[in-house]
């Protein structure tokens, strides 16, 4: 077939397509219409696979807090070691007393209340002075003591014994005035008590 009539038939060709919804496809020696071709949708990566072998990450761990914040303890808990000052029995004390003592003022006001002789040097930036006294008496073999301190959160409990003499004591008929006076290794208590307890002396 010659060109010229060639490119007279590609309009009828073209019209009789469009008519029964077909496509139609020439063939003019090795020369092919392309058929549309539908393009493939790029494929889509997978996520590559975790080995089993890989450690998981491990969390951070929780922060600790500072050393120094918040309340500090004072020394610890238990009991505290007691050094006595010195105990008597007669003294200028005519009432009972439960006393911490944290200054030196204090000190000096109670040791002359004593009148015990030269008064002794306390640090009271690293202790404080325990005094108790039982009160005026009316004879001697009466007694009164420091015998344990012990420290919980910074509150001291003191325990105090108080004695007196039994009846098969033979006792002095002399007014006394007992008193005992401690120091112990704590700066700053928060607090204290005095835990109370009384013993009969017994004499053969």
């Amino acid at each position: 077939m010659t060109p010229r009539r060639f490119a007279l038939l590609i309009p009828m060709v073209a019209l009789l397509g469009c008519g029964t919804g077909r496509t139609i496809r020439l063939v003019e020696g090795e020369e092919t219409a392309s058929e549309p071709v539908a393009l493939a949708p790029s494929p889509v990566p997978e996520p590559s696979p975790v080995s089993a072998t890989e450690p998981a990450a491990k969390p951070s761990p929780p922060v600790e807090p500072s050393e120094g914040q918040g309340y500090a303890p004072y020394g610890g808990d238990g009991v505290i070691e007691i050094r006595r000052i010195g105990q008597w029995a007669h003294t200028g004390i005519g009432e009972p007393r439960r006393m911490v003592i944290r200054d030196a003022n204090a000190w000096a006001q109670l040791w002359s209340e004593l009148g015990a002789g030269e008064r002794p040097d306390v640090d009271f930036t690293q202790n404080v002075v325990v005094a108790v006294a039982a009160g005026q008496r009316s004879t001697g073999g009466y007694g009164i003591a420091v015998n344990e301190v012990t420290q919980a959160d910074g509150q001291l409990i003191i325990g105090v014994v108080e004695t007196t003499p039994g009846p098969n004591c033979i006792t002095t008929a002399a007014v006394t005035q007992p008193a005992d006076v401690v120091v112990i290794p704590v700066a700053a208590p928060r607090g204290w008590s005095f835990l109370e307890r009384k013993e009969i002396r017994a004499c053969r």
